[in-house]
């Protein structure tokens, strides 16, 4: 991890909790000390619960995100939410393409594209997520396949823009499984990633990301923060996570 950047730890909670259990999950985050100075640290609750996790974090340190968006800013799309409206809300960040939108919702990446430069156009920043799956991890495609992905999103109107570009890889065969990528593994896929983009972009890693395992994954210099899942559902192994990651 760069001496010179501060890495990212950002929590994504899916679709867990009730409105009290975010709210407090939320302020104990937000108060914690460790959550500030060296480190940036970010929240991406569901939708029903954004307003009020932007009220609880203020104008302080940890940052606003939304699990996803819509590709068009209005419209007559039923459940969807657009990228002004999570503007409006306070957010800043906006996850894109997570494997699970990919796989449960036939995200392509024509899709992501989309949704890549709707985010820009609303002026949020995009979490640019990619990975691969078990059948192409093992037929020797990880790389290809994450090629693919991101040359759909440098595809992108706007992406990557001035402001700070993001990327998450996440090899979907370790998600929720328990499973957490080699080291030489990890560090192949952030290299490759690296020379196909432009500029500093910031790559963090997720898949079972855990208080074990946050600290040997933050001292690799390739990786710039790490994306948590169910990790990040408890106060306690969400600290656990950042206090792990926070520079000396």
């Amino acid at each position: 991890m760069s001496q010179t950047t501060k890495p990212w730890v950002i929590g994504n909670w899916k679709m867990n909790l009730d409105r009290r259990a975010a709210e407090i999950l939320a302020r104990e985050i937000a108060d914690d000390p460790s959550c500030r100075a060296k480190i940036k640290v970010g929240l991406a609750p569901p939708f029903p619960y954004l307003d009020r996790v932007a009220e609880i974090l203020g104008h302080g340190p940890v940052a606003l995100l939304g699990q996803d968006l819509h590709p068009e800013a209005r419209g007559a799309y039923t459940g969807s939410v657009s990228g002004p409206m999570l503007r409006d809300m306070g957010v800043t960040h906006v996850l894109v393409g997570h494997s699970e939108r990919r796989r449960l919702h036939g995200e392509d990446d024509n899709m992501i594209r989309r949704k890549i430069s709707a985010a820009v156009e609303a002026g949020l920043t995009p979490v640019v997520c990619v990975g691969e799956d078990l059948a192409q991890r093992e037929s020797q495609q990880a790389m290809t396949t994450i090629t693919t992905q991101l040359e759909a999103a440098l595809a992108a109107d706007g992406w990557p823009g001035q402001g700070e570009t993001l990327v998450a890889y996440e090899p979907v065969w370790a998600i929720g499984t328990g499973r957490v990528a080699g080291r030489e593994q990890i560090i192949e896929i952030h290299t490759g990633i690296r020379r196909l983009l432009p500029g500093h972009a910031r790559i963090l890693y997720g898949g079972s990301v855990s208080p074990d395992t946050a600290g040997p994954l933050a001292r690799e210099k390739e990786i710039d923060g790490l994306l948590v899942g169910s990790a990040s559902l408890t106060a306690t192994t969400f600290l656990a996570i950042v206090k792990a990651t926070t520079p000396a």
